[in-house]
């Protein structure tokens, strides 16, 4: 995983320099935004929302762990965008388009097959509980590092761990329904 470029320490007292702090940290928000369930098609938006919250916040940040303090402002942007989200379909009885990565210059059957892939993936990652959810793209997906995700979470490493062994187990689970159901005439 490519870290972020360090900020340069201004002191306890001196507040930090919001383009700093955007440019080192934007492609890491987006991760975690997409941990988080944001569609790749709103990555960019989400992140930018992530951004106000921490420019008006910047000047009451303690200095202390800046990466957290990132975190949970993505981690509450992208819950706010969800809860939304789902008012709007619910209202509206129409349900989200499915998001469509581009994929270079693939023929169209290739690019079904990806969209039909990742679709089924969406599918089967969405109903592992939140907590595992949020465990099994970081890692398994972003890169991250159990200690890291660890940090971001605020948890023990060893719960980190234990919660992408359940979300694993249960992703497979439901893999392995699915392709019984596919094999069944």
């Amino acid at each position: 995983m490519a870290k972020p470029r360090p900020i340069p320490d201004k002191g306890p007292n001196l507040p930090l320099d919001f383009e700093e702090v955007y440019e080192a940290w934007f492609h890491e928000v987006s991760r975690w935004a997409r941990a988080f369930g944001g569609l790749d098609a709103d990555l960019d938006d989400l992140t930018q929302e992530v951004f106000l919250v921490v420019r008006r916040k910047l000047d009451q940040f303690d200095g202390r762990n800046l990466p957290g303090f990132l975190y949970r402002i993505a981690q509450k942007t992208v819950s706010d965008y969800r809860r939304r989200a789902w008012f709007r379909r619910f209202w509206s009885g129409r349900r989200p388009p499915l998001e469509l990565v581009p994929d270079g210059g693939a023929d169209p059957s290739a690019r079904v097959e990806r969209r039909e892939a990742q679709q089924l993936l969406v599918k089967i990652v969405s109903k592992l509980s939140p907590v595992r959810q949020r465990a099994f793209i970081l890692y398994e997906i972003e890169g991250y590092t159990g200690e890291e995700i660890a940090e971001l979470e605020g948890v023990p490493v060893n719960t980190v761990y234990t919660r992408l062994h359940h979300a694993r187990r249960d992703f497979f689970a439901a893999v392995a329904e699915l392709a019984s159901k596919e094999v069944r005439p």
